[in-house]
C-alpha cells in the first residue's frame, strides 16, 4: 500500500474519537475485519507495505459498543459521575461570596468572579483537552480532569486572600473541562442508537443537576460551617468519584483502542507494518495543528447549525446560572433565611430529572419506533428506505423552548402569590431548561457524530466564555430591573431565539448538507 497515498486518503477522512453506529456506511466501517496487505502496483522498494487494523467483524468484543449491557451501564456510571463533581465545584463557591466578600473587605461583585472564573476555565480547557483526546484517548483526559479539579481545592480551603481563591478557581475550572469536554464523547463511543441519546442526555443531565445541588448545599455549609468547607466537602467528592473511576473507569476511543491493537499485532509479530488508521497519518507539527488543534476553530466558523445551536445552549446555560442569584433572591424578599431561600433549588433538581424521564420516554418511544423501522427497512434493502436523521431528536427541544418564556414570567410576576407558586414555577423552568439542553447536546453529537469531540469541545468553550460573564451583571442587573423585570427580560430573550430549533426541524437536512463535517442520517 503506497503511504502517500494513504495519507491521502486519511486527509479526507474524519478521524475522532466517536464510535460509527450501525448504519452509518465509512471507511472504517467498511474495511475488512482481518486486513490483508494490499496488492502495489507499480511496487516501490522503498515504501513498505501498511497492514490495516481494524474491528474484527461487526461483532468484536473489544468495541465498546459489544460490551455486555452490565459493562456497558457500570464503565457509563465513571465520566457521568466526573461531570457531576466537576459542576458540582463550578457554583458551590457562589454561596460564599457575600462571606468571603465581607472577610477580605472586598465587594460582592469582586467574589462573583469566584464562579466566574471557574466558568471561564471550561471555556479554556478544552482548546488543550479536545486535540488530547483525539491523540491520546478520553480516559486519561478524564483522569486529568477529574484531579486537576481535585488538586485545587486544597489550596482554596487554606486560602489566605482573594487572589488565591480567584487563581484557584480559574485553575481547578480550567483542568475539570476536560472532563465536561470528552464526557459526552466517551457515552457516544459505547452506545448506539436510541439508548445513545438517552446517555449522553444523562451526561447533560448530571452537568445540570449537580449545579443546582451545590448552591443547596453550599448554603448551608456557610451558614453552619466555615465557607472553608464548600472547597473541603468538593474535595472529599472528587476523591470518592476518583476512587471509584479506578475500577470503572476504560478506554472507550475506538481510535486508542485499535492503536492498541496494532502495537500488540507488531510486538507479537514482529512485523512492524501494522497500523490503525489513526497511526496512518502524516507527523509533520503543521499537519498535526491543523488536524486536531484548529478543527474545533474550522467547525465552529464554517458550521452555521453548531454556530446557532451554541448560542441557543449558551443562552439556556446562562439563564440556569443567572437564577443561582434571582431564585435565592425572590424567596429571600419574603422574609426567608438564606439556607431556607436556597430550597427551591430542589424542585428546580426535580425539574431537570423529569426532564430527563421526558426525554427518555420519548426517545424509547416515539424516536425508537422510527429507529426500528428505518433498521428493518435497511436490513430488507427496501427501495425507499425511512430516514431517521438528527431533526428527529428536537420535538423535545421544541416543548421546552415554548413552555421557557411562560415560565420565566410566571416566577417573575408570582412574587406576591403564595409561596407555593413560585415554587411550582421553578420546577417548570428546570424542566424546559433542560429539555433544551438535553436535545440540544444530543442533536450536536449525531450531526457531528464522528466529530463529536471537536463539536462538543468547541460548544463547551463558547458557551462558557460568555456565560462567565454572567455572575458579573446580575446584581446590577437585579438591583436596577428588580425580580420581575429581570425574569421578564430573561422570558424575551428566550421567546426570541425559540424559533431556532423549529427552523432546524424543517430545514435541517438542508443545513446540513452544507456542512463538511456532517454526516447526514444515522
Amino acid at each position: 500500500m503506497d503511504l502517500n497515498a494513504m495519507e491521502k486518503t486519511m486527509d479526507r477522512t474524519a478521524v475522532n474519537a466517536i464510535a460509527v453506529p450501525s448504519g452509518v456506511s465509512t471507511p472504517r466501517s467498511t474495511s475488512p475485519p482481518n486486513p490483508q496487505p494490499q496488492p502495489q502496483s507499480p511496487p516501490n522498494e522503498h515504501e513498505p507495505t501498511l497492514n490495516l487494523v481494524t474491528w474484527d467483524g461487526p461483532n468484536d468484543p473489544e468495541n465498546p459498543q459489544n460490551w455486555p449491557r452490565r459493562d456497558k451501564l457500570l464503565r457509563s456510571s465513571a465520566p457521568l459521575a466526573v461531570i457531576f463533581s466537576i459542576a458540582f465545584a463550578s457554583s458551590i463557591f457562589g454561596s460564599a461570596a457575600e462571606v468571603t466578600a465581607r472577610e477580605y473587605g472586598v465587594s460582592q461583585e469582586v467574589m462573583s468572579l469566584g464562579v466566574a472564573l471557574f466558568v471561564a476555565g471550561f471555556a479554556t480547557g478544552p482548546v488543550v483537552f479536545a486535540p488530547m483526546a483525539e491523540l491520546v484517548g478520553s480516559a486519561p483526559v478524564l483522569a486529568v480532569a477529574l484531579a486537576g479539579c481535585a488538586i485545587f481545592q486544597i489550596p482554596l480551603g487554606l486560602a489566605q486572600s482573594v487572589t488565591t481563591i480567584l487563581v484557584c478557581r480559574f485553575l481547578a475550572g480550567l483542568l475539570g473541562s476536560g472532563g465536561l469536554a470528552v464526557g459526552s464523547g466517551i457515552l457516544a463511543d459505547v452506545f448506539v442508537g436510541p439508548t445513545r441519546g438517552v446517555a449522553v442526555g444523562m451526561s447533560a443531565s448530571c452537568m445540570n443537576l449537580a449545579s443546582t445541588i451545590a448552591p443547596i448545599v453550599g448554603a448551608f455549609i456557610v451558614d453552619n460551617c466555615s465557607w472553608r468547607w464548600t472547597a473541603w466537602v468538593t474535595l472529599i467528592l472528587c476523591a470518592v468519584v476518583g476512587f471509584m473511576c479506578i475500577f470503572l473507569l476504560r478506554e472507550t476511543s475506538h481510535n486508542r483502542i485499535l492503536m492498541k491493537r496494532a502495537a500488540r499485532l507488531r510486538r507479537e509479530t514482529g512485523n512492524q507494518n501494522w497500523r490503525s488508521r489513526n497511526e496512518i497519518v502524516s507527523t509533520d507539527m503543521k499537519v498535526l495543528l491543523r488536524k486536531y488543534c484548529t478543527k474545533p476553530v474550522r467547525m465552529l466558523v464554517r458550521e452555521p447549525i453548531l454556530i446557532v445551536m451554541t448560542v441557543y445552549l449558551t443562552l439556556v446555560y446562562g439563564s440556569l446560572y443567572l437564577s443561582y442569584q434571582l431564585f435565592p433572591k425572590a424567596f429571600e424578599n419574603r422574609g426567608w433565611s438564606t439556607p431556607i431561600a436556597s430550597l427551591p433549588f430542589i424542585a428546580v433538581s426535580l425539574g431537570i430529572v423529569a426532564a430527563v424521564g421526558l426525554f427518555s420516554l420519548f426517545t424509547m418511544t416515539w424516536y425508537k419506533k422510527r429507529w426500528d423501522a428505518s433498521q428493518t427497512e435497511k436490513v430488507d434493502e427496501s427501495p425507499r428506505p425511512p430516514r431517521i436523521t438528527p431533526e428527529h431528536r428536537l420535538p423535545p427541544m421544541i416543548f421546552g423552548a415554548v413552555l421557557l418564556p411562560p415560565a420565566f414570567l410566571w416566577f417573575g410576576w408570582s412574587g406576591n402569590a403564595h409561596w407555593s407558586c413560585q415554587v411550582i414555577s421553578c420546577f417548570v423552568i428546570g424542566l424546559a431548561l433542560q429539555l433544551i439542553f438535553i436535545s440540544g447536546i444530543v442533536f450536536i453529537v449525531d450531526v457531528y457524530l464522528l466529530n463529536t469531540v471537536s463539536a462538543i469541545s468547541i460548544h463547551v468553550m463558547v458557551r462558557s466564555m460568555a456565560s462567565a460573564t454572567f455572575p458579573l451583571f446580575e446584581r446590577p442587573m437585579y438591583n436596577s430591573l428588580g425580580i420581575n423585570w429581570s425574569a421578564t427580560l430573561l422570558a424575551g430573550l428566550s421567546a426570541v431565539i425559540m424559533v431556532s430549533p423549529i427552523l432546524f426541524m424543517i430545514y435541517g437536512a438542508r443545513i446540513r448538507s452544507w456542512s463538511r463535517f456532517s454526516v447526514g442520517s444515522i
